[in-house]
């Protein structure tokens, strides 16, 4: 053949070849288009996923950092806290201190136990006279403080708990709470270990006898009443007279105060109240048990009014000889007690930081928590009370709390009001053990010395 053609047919050929893989370009074009797309798209996504995760380590990482710089510049300090808190009430305390210290290690806590709650008050009444000596921090009951505020002796938090690094949730704290720590637009404390009272029964003999848990005074004396009658035993008792006395007046609007008259027709009343069960054999008094605890386990009593505090007596004297339970106090108000902490105005600069930064941990929800249920005392902020992991727990007063914390009151503070709260009771005490006692002529015996506890 001759070249012509042989060059022709090279040409013809590779043409073909072209044409053939255009073709199979254009076959699998949409496969190559969609296994691009699927790369671009999953390189993308992993690009942000990438990025995300980049973002929260570095976010992480940033929030440790300012934490670690937080905790570096703070002024290491070391504060004093005085209280009267004993075995597992302490235990519970010195956990929390050793929770704080760990996140705050430029913070030292010098816990220092003084005893019951009678000799701290009487340590701190003594080192009043030279305040260097009084500790950053101290627990204590509010009419304690009194004097230490007259001398201005008292640190005001009110500062501190509005301030850049205060207490932003302050109104989670129960209102009947803050009405106690706060004076005169001041807030002068924090609280601390708190409580109130509620209705604790024996459910087992309620179910028995098909009796509903009363809710007011009128329906105390009908189911006491009924139990008496049904198993021949006092249907119910009161814990302490001070509160019992105290409450029932505050629920008809008299207050125990220093304007008080301890011989008025309402003050006559409560007194009656209390005696005509004593009489009638309905109602008892602690008397020399000095707690209502331990007849209330030994089904003496069916029922008794006391501290939310006190479930673990309940528990222990109970040991499942019935089932026990607890519900609000009944009577629309309750009394809220028990100690707040408080700082002292001697403490400087680095310690009252170092100071609020443990009561600012103290009175926050997880710690609440945490000392509610190690403790029997109740949470100090309503989140805390809601949280399920206090309103679930194996606690008879937890389900129960919400309802009974919801019209708390603080008793009126003045000075001597703590010595006419412990007169009232002796008092009361005095006239229940005799079932002839004239109500009226008992109290308008005890008026002047009501009077004279104010005065002093």
């Amino acid at each position: 053949m001759s070249k012509k053609f042989y060059s022709l047919l090279a040409t013809i050929m590779l043409s073909l070849a072209v044409l053939v893989g255009c073709g199979n370009q254009d076959a699998n074009t949409g496969t190559n288009e969609n296994t691009a797309e699927t790369a671009q798209t999953e390189n993308a996504e992993e690009a942000t996923e990438n990025k995300e995760n980049t973002e929260e380590k570095d976010a992480a990482k940033e929030e440790n950092t300012e934490k670690e710089a937080d905790s570096s510049t703070d002024e290491a300090a070391e504060i004093t806290f005085w209280h009267a808190m004993g075995g597992g009430q302490g235990e519970a305390l010195e956990k929390l201190v050793a929770e704080f210290e760990k996140e705050n290690p430029n913070i030292k806590v010098n816990l220092q136990n003084q005893g019951n709650y009678g000799d701290l008050n009487q340590i701190l009444v003594a080192t009043m006279q030279s305040p260097n000596d009084l500790p950053t921090i101290t627990q204590a009951y509010p009419d304690w403080m009194l004097q230490f505020e007259d001398a201005n002796l008292v640190t005001d938090l009110t500062d501190m708990v509005n301030g850049e690094n205060g207490i932003e949730d302050y109104e989670d704290i129960l209102e009947g709470v803050r009405q106690e720590i706060e004076k005169d637009g001041k807030i002068m404390g924090l609280p601390f270990n708190k409580s109130t009272e509620v209705f604790w029964y024996n459910k087992t003999l309620f179910d028995e006898l098909g009796l509903e848990v009363p809710t007011n005074y009128e329906e105390l004396v009908e189911v006491s009443k009924k139990i008496n009658e049904e198993k021949g035993i006092p249907g119910v008792g009161f814990d302490s007279l001070s509160n019992f006395y105290a409450t029932y007046l505050h629920n008809k609007g008299v207050e125990m105060d220093e304007n008080l008259d301890v011989a008025s027709d309402e003050s006559v009343e409560a007194v009656q109240y209390y005696l005509d069960g004593i009489k009638e054999g309905y109602f008892r008094i602690a008397g020399t048990d000095q707690y209502m605890s331990g007849p209330f386990a030994n089904e003496q009593v069916g029922a008794y009014i006391g501290s939310n505090a006190g479930e673990v007596y309940v528990k222990d004297g109970v040991d499942g000889k019935f089932e026990y339970a607890a519900a609000p106090y009944p009577a629309e108000s309750a009394v809220q007690q028990g100690t707040n902490i408080y700082m002292f105005d001697n403490a400087d600069d680095a310690q009252k930081k170092a100071a609020f930064k443990f009561l600012k941990f103290l009175t926050s929800k997880e710690s609440q928590i945490q000392f509610a249920l190690d403790t029997g005392y109740m949470p100090a902020r309503t989140s805390a009370i809601e949280d399920s992991t206090y309103s679930e727990s194996d606690s008879a007063i937890a389900p129960i709390l919400a309802d009974a914390t919801k019209n708390l009151y603080s008793r009126p503070l003045a000075p001597g009001s703590q010595q006419a709260y412990n007169d009232i009771g002796s008092v009361l005490e005095q006239i229940l053990s005799n079932i002839q006692a004239d109500v009226k002529a008992e109290l308008e015996a005890f008026a002047p010395q009501y009077k004279a506890d104010f005065a002093q």
